[in-house]
């Protein structure tokens, strides 16, 4: 995501500012190669230390901890990206991700739901982005091989034996019964007229602004 990012602002028509910010969850991990390609592309690398992994396994012991693990993040990175003056903050889930979220929410939890592209948080004023939603994941694995970018293991006791690592395998097994499934299910996800799953993507990628003066009478 940093170099993906660092790149396109060289030639973007709308210049922006990155920050760099890893939440980490209070177990061993370096990041000394993600603090190096940061520096290399001039993009200022922030390391945020938090006990979440001691709250989930240890205080809490969760037997299915990513949901709650995920809010927390979210928590901690919104709240370093406003401290920062960030008005974005931008995530790195893939194809997969979005889909394997849709699964867990139609058979644990009874809904059709899922993340979408843009999400702006009014609360914070910030606009939640996802520039590689449409990504598959094998090519983002691909790529980070190919350009030898830092790779941290994640260290959860949980990585592998998950919910989301069920619907991973499950997808893995539509798509190898019906090559292109998942191609195709997201596209049932952009076919806003027929589901209206995203239909909402543009109003929340680019939400009004409170003070604007109305350029027409009610």
């Amino acid at each position: 995501m940093v170099e993906a990012l660092a790149l396109y602002r060289r030639f973007s028509k709308v210049p922006f500012e990155l920050e760099a910010a890893t939440v980490g969850m209070g177990w061993p991990a370096d990041f000394s190669g993600v603090k190096a390609l940061c520096d290399a592309y001039g993009v200022p690398f922030h390391q945020i230390p938090t006990q979440i992994g001691h709250v989930i396994f240890s205080q809490r012991k969760e037997h299915n901890p990513c949901s709650l693990c995920a809010k927390m993040r979210r928590g901690v990175l919104n709240d370093t990206a406003v401290s920062l003056g960030c008005n974005k903050v931008a995530l790195g889930h893939n194809r997969e991700d979005v889909l394997e979220t849709l699964f867990l929410s139609l058979i644990y939890e009874g809904r059709l739901h899922t993340f979408s592209p843009a999400t702006y948080l009014s609360r914070s004023g910030l606009t939640v982005i996802r520039p590689m939603l449409f990504v598959p994941e094998k090519h983002l694995i691909h790529v980070a091989r190919v350009r030898s970018l830092p790779i941290v293991p994640t260290g959860c006791p949980a990585a592998g034996h998950t919910r989301r690592q069920d619907m991973k395998k499950l997808i893995g097994q539509i798509a190898s019964m019906a090559p292109g499934a998942p191609e195709r299910m997201l596209s049932a996800l952009l076919n806003t007229e027929q589901y209206g799953l995203w239909n909402d993507v543009d109003r929340v990628a680019h939400p009004p602004v409170a003070d604007a003066p109305s350029s027409t009478n009610p």
